[in-house]
């Protein structure tokens, strides 16, 4: 019988300790799982206002970009204020690029337009240098290219037209600008109180032809 009874005191107090254990159990469970709910509710709160406030930011952008594309300069206008930009952006003054802009007006007192030419200097051309001179030999225009090929591949000796040319613009002995391009090239050189307004295009084989004129400066 003592032997039955501790049994049974030692069954009952194991089903006792088991039912702590697992009440225990529960409730810790339970709590975790209420604290798993409520971080679940708060992150879908977050993200509900990390959408809404994406989707006010995309609005702000798109209404943002329709006033900076209002606000652009269109046509030639855009194209000035692009290039006043990168002015601006390579040192040159603010306020030389006003004063140019202010004494900018339309041509006056222009010369008729004439035409002259020159023999474009190639790697295979071996004649004498050509060049024109202007405003009574204060402003030099001459140029080279690339010498065309005849149907074997072999260089002819005068230029390609087809291919870029270099055109060298000298004023007084000193070399203003050199322009690489394929023809029709346009320059201007101010020379004194004129501007010379020239337009550098194929001429005859071997030749560039390049009209221009004259107008008052400023």
């Amino acid at each position: 019988m003592v032997v039955i009874g501790v049994l049974l005191l030692a069954f009952g107090l194991g089903f006792w300790l088991g039912g702590q254990n697992a009440g225990q159990q529960e409730r810790s469970l339970k709590a975790r799982n209420e604290t798993l709910l409520s971080e679940r509710e708060t992150l879908q709160d977050s993200i509900t206002q990390a959408r809404a406030e994406a989707q006010t930011a995309q609005v702000r952008y798109k209404q943002l970009q329709e006033t900076y594309e209002d606000m652009l300069p269109e046509g030639p206008l855009r194209d000035l204020v692009a290039l006043l930009k990168q002015q601006l952006d390579d040192g040159r003054s603010a306020e030389r690029l006003e004063f140019l802009i202010r004494s900018a007006r339309p041509p006056r007192n222009c010369s008729e337009p004439e035409t002259k030419r020159f023999v474009v200097m190639s790697p295979a051309y071996d004649g004498p240098e050509s060049q024109i001179s202007l405003a009574e030999g204060a402003l030099i225009v001459k140029g080279k290219g690339r010498s065309a090929v005849n149907a074997s591949g072999q260089p002819e000796a005068w230029y390609d037209p087809s291919k870029k040319v270099e055109i060298d613009f000298i004023v007084d002995g000193v070399l203003m600008k050199s322009k690489s391009g394929v023809m029709p090239l346009r320059h201007s050189v101010v020379v004194g109180n004129r501007e010379y307004r020239l337009n550098v295009a194929e001429g005859a084989r071997s030749f560039a032809k390049v009209t221009y004129d004259s107008c008052d400066y400023p």
